[in-house]
Parts: structure tokens; sequence; C-alpha cells
């Protein structure tokens, strides 16, 4: 799925560096061509709008390069369906005859390129390999560096998942309608989050990664202990489609309807910035609201004198 607001949301979400997202097209690198293996011309404008891209310039001479093959390969055998992987051999100081020695020591199946003309490298300043680069599908560069880093493998897994197919459009009255286990209460309890927010940001954020667990299971706990009021999970769309919200669902053991916003519709007309955010509505009017969860009793105490 496109991600229309990727931009924004990777600036103030994410926190990459602005320097480094950069949209490579403006500087026509996208229509350098190389040469693959099996003697195919291809651009990275061949993948725009249609998949994400990791590159990773390497040279057989280069011991780290070498070392993170294993590292490329499983990446390419884990989100090779939903993310175009591209080993791209810097073509100095190589021969073919190098590289197919390293394809076969490693039993790589990852396309593997030459740059010959040394063009793209230089147009994406290339100072050193190996050298990392991830493009969304949309032709922006995300993420550069020269390790086979948990970053790298976090931003790859958000890639793959940005590369679902969209979900339709669900609104929060009739996903509640929907649900005949809910009972339909005058209190509802709006729980906004995001199934990335406690693992992407656990180094970068760590304080807002622990929030999103905390709030995670003060919600679960006062699902399980109370029944008198209609609980719904609103999920952001960004990375997220029906396999994460899966995986997101069993690792938190979550009972209560979740709800993908996969146009970002409910997030806007909710007025929601925060991950998470628990907003309660009564007759169908907001009458609190928190992205606050450190107070393991605050939210309880909220319900009670609501009710």
């Amino acid at each position: 799925m496109v991600l229309k607001n990727w931009l924004t949301a990777i600036t103030l979400i994410v926190g990459l560096s602005t320097s480094i997202l950069v949209h490579a097209q403006d500087n026509n690198m996208f229509d350098i061509a190389v040469t693959t293996m099996d003697g195919k011309s291809i651009k990275l404008n061949d993948y725009v709008g249609k998949k994400p891209v990791y590159l990773k310039f390497w040279a057989t001479w280069c011991q780290d390069c070498i070392k993170q093959m294993p590292h490329l390969q499983q990446s390419y055998e884990t989100f090779g369906n939903e993310i175009e992987v591209l080993a791209v051999n810097i073509g100095v100081n190589d021969s073919v005859a190098a590289i197919k020695s390293v394809q076969e020591t490693y039993s790589l199946t990852v396309p593997v390129a030459i740059d010959d003309s040394g063009q793209l490298a230089q147009a994406f300043n290339l100072v050193g390999t190996p050298y990392h680069l991830l493009i969304d599908i949309n032709g922006n560069v995300v993420f550069k560096g020269h390790d086979a880093s948990e970053q790298l493998d976090k931003t790859i897994k958000l890639l793959a998942a940005s590369n679902s197919t969209s979900l339709p459009t669900v609104t929060i009255e009739q996903r509640l309608q929907q649900e005949s286990l809910i009972k339909q209460q005058a209190l509802t309890a709006l729980f906004f989050t995001a199934t990335w927010c406690d693992w992407y940001l656990e180094e970068s954020r760590p304080a807002m990664s622990q929030n999103c667990v905390l709030g995670q299971q003060q919600i679960n706990a006062l699902y399980q202990g109370s029944s008198d009021l209609n609980y719904l999970g609103v999920i952001s769309h960004l990375w997220t489609g029906d396999k994460e919200l899966a995986e997101y669902k069993n690792k938190y053991q979550i009972d209560y309807p979740l709800l993908i916003d996969s146009n970002n519709q409910e997030f806007v007309r909710f007025n929601v910035k925060d991950f998470p955010t628990l907003i309660l509505l009564k007759q169908g009017e907001e009458v609190y609201r928190t992205s606050d969860f450190s107070d393991k009793n605050a939210v309880a105490n909220a319900i009670l004198d609501l009710n």
C-alpha cells in the first residue's frame, strides 16, 4: 500500500534525519541503468510506485561486505516478495569471476548487478562499502548506513509492511455495529495505537515505546475486568496490513475487536497525534482523553467516575 503521508510520518514518528529523506528522482539517479549478472539492464525507476527497494553496494574484496552476505541473502528470502532487493557490485578492482565465486560460496540467490559506469554509486554519494540504502515505494531514500544493523532490519520490516494490500475503509460506527460481541453501552473506549510503536521506537524513543507497551497492557486489563464498556482498538494504517495486525493481536493476546484505520480518517477525525491515545465517549461525545499510561490506575479511575 502506498503510504500517502510517508514523509510526515517517518519524520515525526520514526525520527530519522531529514538529510536522509531525499527524493532520489530529483537528481535523475533513478534513470541510471545497471546490468545484472544475467545481462539484464535495470533502473530504479522500474520499481517506483510498485515496490520499495533495498540496495546494497559491495565489492568482493571488501571484508565487511562478505561477512554481511548471509544477512543480505536472509533479507532477500524473507522480504523479497515485498521489497526489491539488489546487490550492486561497484565494479572497481573486481571481475565477473570473483563475483560468481562469492555467489557460489554463499549460495546467493539475491539478484546481483554491476555498476560498470560507477554513475549509480556516484549519484548516491558512495564513500565506502558496504553501503545500505532503503528506498520507499514513492522513491524516497529513507535509510543510509554501512552496518547490517538492527535499525536497518527494522526499517526493512516496515517497508515490507508498507507494500501490503490496501484495506477497505471501515468507520468506527460501522465496526461497532458489525461486532455482535460488543454490547452497545453508553460508554465507549477507543484505543488508538500502532502495531510497531513498541518495538520500532524501542531504541530511538524508549519512553514512547514503553508507553505503547503500558497502554496496551492497561487496556487489555480493563477489558478483561469490565463488561460495561464498548471497546475498540483503532490501529494506524502506517506499515500495517492484515499480517501485521494478526501478529500484534497475538503478541498482546487482544480479545476485543481491532480496526485498521486504512485511510487515516479516524485519526484525523479524533485529532489523534500520539501513540497510544485512549478516548472515552459517552453517548457519542468525548468525555475523556489521555496519552499518558505511566499511572496504571488513572484510566480505571476515570472510567469509574464516568459510569
